[in-house]
């Protein structure tokens, strides 16, 4: 009893102090090619220590054996203590590197998520100063044709920007939420162009409790008419549509008059190139935003479709 007790108290020390040279020696960080190497040889050393101290402790002080060298009993108990030691060091590496890895993933995924948090702060700063600008012009149009409507235009964006102040603060806000915004902004615009503006409007009920991201509608909505409604002689049509899918996905098609000109996007669509990096940053590849012309329509129009998956 006291001999195995003598051999455990001996693996410990040896071990433990095997342990204390791969902290010093910062071992654990080395990629697993370069510790090969170390781990064979600390194997070896350790094997070759424990079969000295058992010798040493048990076969000579405790059990008082005599002292006949045999090469094939030496060599018997340096190749178990070494399988022994080169097992106990794989698993003991393995299990740091695992958690290493684990420990740096989860570090990896909370910087890209810090990351992907002021990127969108930082969209969601230049989309407000963006939309009150364009505001305030439509409320400068107003002043020197009607100053009645002027001043009931500044009561319905001060509700908007109030509205849209709130909301900025949400990484996602409900769908209801965000109609309320378009709807006192197309208000706005309604004070604005009067007969020129058309305003339709299709949702579906089970398309409200959607979560959507804040003013990423309103954004679309404001591009239409500022890029497209707003141009035409005649006025024209803003057509609002809000569905739930068979997939459980919320579909949003804007149809507005006008014709969608690619080439000068880079130029004018801020809103646009917001939305897709937004888009990006909250959804990766599972939402869909599209943007083209038509052409099922006789009338010259443009259709964007965005497609938000449930979160």
């Amino acid at each position: 009893m006291l001999s195995l007790c003598s051999i455990y108290a001996i693996c410990l020390f040896v071990s433990h102090s095997y342990r204390i040279i791969i902290v010093k020696n910062n071992l654990l960080s080395l990629p697993l090619v370069r510790l090969i190497s170390p781990i064979f040889l600390g194997a070896l050393s350790l094997s070759l220590v424990t079969s000295f101290l058992k010798w040493l402790l048990v076969d000579v002080f405790i059990e008082q054996k005599q002292l006949v060298f045999s090469f094939s009993d030496f060599f018997l108990g340096i190749s178990s203590w070494f399988i022994i030691y080169l097992l106990w060091s794989l698993f003991y590496f393995l299990v740091h590197y695992v958690t290493n890895y684990k420990n740096e993933e989860i570090k990896n995924l909370k910087w890209e998520a810090k990351k992907n948090e002021i990127e969108l702060n930082r969209l969601i700063s230049q989309m407000n100063p963006h939309f009150i600008f364009n505001a305030m012009n439509s409320i400068r149009a107003l002043i020197d044709e009607d100053p009645k409507l002027a001043k009931a235009a500044i009561n319905q964006l001060s509700n908007v920007l109030r509205n849209s102040l709130l909301m900025g603060k949400k990484t996602l806000i409900s769908f209801s939420e965000e109609l309320k915004l378009v709807e006192d902004y197309l208000s706005l615009e309604k004070t604005r162009f009067e007969e020129k503006l058309t305003i339709k409007k299709t949702i579906d009920d089970k398309a409200t409790s959607f979560q959507i991201p804040p003013l990423m509608l309103q954004t679309l909505v404001e591009n239409a008419i500022k890029h497209g409604t707003s141009k035409q002689s005649r006025g024209g049509v803003i057509e609002l549509i809000a569905v739930r899918t068979p997939l459980n996905e919320l579909e949003i098609t804007i149809y507005n008059s006008g014709v969608y000109n690619e080439t000068s996007t880079s130029k004018t669509g801020f809103g646009l190139i917001n939305t897709k990096q937004r888009l990006e940053i909250l959804y990766n590849n599972k939402a869909f935003f599209f943007i083209e012309n038509d052409t099922s329509s006789s009338e010259k129009r443009v259709k964007t479709i965005l497609r938000l998956p449930t979160v």
